[in-house]
């Protein structure tokens, strides 16, 4: 049982290369262990079947649905609040409370299984802070053409959307002074909408309140790579940048850019409208790396426009990239602490801590919640 406890704890710091059995192997007289990098599995059962994102806010959603059906399985439904509570834990609170579960008569393995899996997503402080930059002047013909591949000009959702199994961790500096190579927010309105689930559905962008004929801005120098209408986007303009993201801009009512133009940050690509499906005159705007969609918050500070840093820190986990400005740090709630104190404490807003982390200013703090803290802008 002890070494099972060891093996567990070591598992939640490496990178997530799924096997079985363990391969931690303790040497004769117990003198430490050797190890390889993977994840350590308990055979291949877990709670989430098909490899299915589970959201903070679509884990709940799941579980209050399991509690209003009659006879719910118990197990799975303590198992699910089990998993949703160590989500907010850092990797010394996930090891504390679960080596508890090996001293269980029936060892929750599914459990186990799945949280090493998603505790080897965790980009860790030192992950953050260092790495290489992504080259922009990668000698292609198309922006970052040798990090894409071909240049697809008919179909917007050509890359991914599963993140690039070759890709760990990668740094995207954003803008380049010594090219003239600047951002701009895309238009100036009211977020209505942000990322994440909505309506029993992932929202893989921001909705943004304009009127018809409102100019929509490219937010980065780089080449339209599609111009056209395009499903439930409606009239959509993809740019492809050379920072490596590509930026949509969606339900727009005319066109002001072809496929293959070479645009600057705040040439208009578009005026606004509610093409495609939409409720009402809005702008949808997406980012995405490779096809994936990432959170546009963590890239811009929605509420003043500006960039939240000059770098972005890109990891990537089974479904998805996680993001986050470069100058991020990580604070690991403690018993007695409030947004105030943490702001300060940091050198920061309340609202700029709610919104890099997706809370409200009336938000309960829980001890061992990890937050995001951007402690200086570009």
């Amino acid at each position: 049982m002890i070494a099972n406890v060891g093996r567990l704890a070591w598992c939640l710091l490496v990178p997530f290369v799924p096997v079985s059995p363990c391969l931690a192997h303790d040497p004769p007289g117990g003198g430490g262990v050797d190890t390889v990098s993977a994840v350590v599995m308990y055979g291949d059962e877990t709670l989430l079947e098909g490899g299915v994102a589970l959201s903070d806010d679509r884990l709940a959603e799941l579980l209050d649905s399991l509690c209003s059906v009659p006879d719910a399985p118990a197990d799975l439904v303590r198992d699910l609040r089990l998993f949703q509570r160590i989500r907010s834990m850092d990797e010394e609170h996930m090891v504390l409370l679960i080596d508890s579960l090996f001293e269980l008569d029936t060892v929750p393995y599914a459990l186990i299984n799945e949280i090493n899996l998603y505790a080897s997503e965790l980009p860790s402080q030192r992950e953050v802070d260092g790495g290489g930059l992504l080259d922009w002047h990668d000698g292609a013909d198309t922006p970052m053409g040798s990090l894409y591949g071909a240049w697809n000009t008919t179909n917007p959702n050509a890359y991914g959307p599963a993140p690039d199994p070759n890709d760990s961790l990668l740094l995207l500096k954003l803008t380049d002074p010594d090219w003239a190579c600047g951002f701009s927010m895309p238009i100036e309105g009211i977020v209505t909408s942000r990322f994440g689930w909505r309506d029993g559905r992932n929202h893989n962008g921001v909705d943004i309140d304009l009127e018809v004929w409102d100019p929509v801005r490219s937010m980065f120098p780089g080449v339209v790579r599609f111009s056209g209408y395009y499903g439930s986007f409606g009239r959509l303009v993809v740019v492809r940048h050379h920072n490596g993201l590509e930026s949509f801009y969606a339900h727009l009512h005319r066109f002001k850019v072809n496929v293959g133009d070479v645009v600057e940050a705040g040439q208009v690509v578009g005026l606004g409208g509610s093409s495609g499906r939409s409720s009402g005159s809005h702008l949808h705007f997406e980012l995405r790396f490779k096809g994936v969609p990432i959170d546009p918050g963590r890239v811009i500070d929605l509420s003043s426009g500006q960039l939240q840093a000059d770098t972005l820190v890109l990891k990537r986990t089974r479904w998805s990239y996680a993001a986050y400005p470069r100058g991020t740090r990580f604070h690991t709630v403690e018993k007695g602490e409030h947004l105030y104190a943490i702001a300060e404490r940091y050198g920061t807003s309340i609202h700029k801590l709610c919104e890099l982390n997706g809370i409200s200013r009336r938000s309960i703090l829980r001890v061992g919640q990890q937050l995001l803290v951007a402690e200086a802008g570009p």
